[in-house]
């Protein structure tokens, strides 16, 4: 039985008057998931892994310049390796080899205006960030990754992974991932999630609400601009 879509009509009228007015450059999306199979594999169950590949279906269909690729993560784990995706359902946006934005678990509630607005950020190639911000990130030449947890409902999470996206878009040396954590409980509790959104920077550094700009840009220099001493 087909599933209803996971966008309503209305929304993706919009979507596609926004893609329409906003796209310029093509950009890329890949999706790794798991494909259906008639028997049931231990260990590779994934329940959102379909509604995501649905919605993100959905998405692509409302503009000509979105590409969408479909892997399934554990037929070739090699392409999963190569591509930095540990978990699934993971969504890859831009062109870079390995893509330097990942975003794992359904794009629920305001996570989905995460993802479109990263779309229009990448297409038009213009940042928000603030022209200080950017001319600090120039600094960078140390890896720095980047990862922000959050949670479909909070409306703080989605501005602070959109936020570390336009930040690593800044710079070739980091990587930025958005966690939803509803797909994945066990790293809320390995990480001591008390609060949302959490933006944890090299595995070390920590960042803890509010998630501004400036305080998520200082803690990313301190770990990756090059020493003083």
């Amino acid at each position: 039985m087909t599933q209803p879509p996971t966008i309503s009509a209305q929304q993706r009228n919009q979507l596609k008057r926004t893609f329409r007015k906003d796209l310029k450059a093509t950009v890329k999306l890949q999706l790794f998931t798991r494909f259906q199979s008639a028997i049931a594999i231990p260990g590779r169950d994934c329940p959102t892994c379909d509604q995501t590949q649905q919605l993100m279906e959905e998405v692509a269909g409302a503009s000509p310049k979105i590409e969408l690729a479909i892997n399934d993560f554990f037929a070739d784990p090699e392409v999963s390796r190569t591509n930095g995706v540990a978990r699934i359902p993971a969504i890859l946006l831009g062109d870079d080899v390995p893509p330097r934005l990942r975003f794992y678990g359904i794009p629920l509630g305001s996570q989905m205006a995460v993802i479109v607005e990263t779309i229009r950020t990448l297409s038009r190639g213009v940042s928000p960030l603030s022209n200080d911000s950017r001319r600090k990130l120039l600094a960078i030449n140390r890896p720095v990754h980047l990862q922000v947890v959050v949670t479909p409902e909070d409306q703080a999470s989605a501005e602070a992974a959109y936020l570390a996206f336009a930040v690593a878009n800044e710079s070739s040396s980091i990587t930025a991932e958005a966690i939803q954590i509803r797909d994945f409980p066990s790293i809320a509790r390995n990480l001591g999630v008390q609060s949302v959104p959490l933006a944890i920077i090299n595995d070390f550094y920590r960042l803890s609400p509010p998630v501004t700009e400036n305080r998520l840009v200082e803690q990313v220099l301190t770990a990756g601009a090059p020493s003083t001493n």
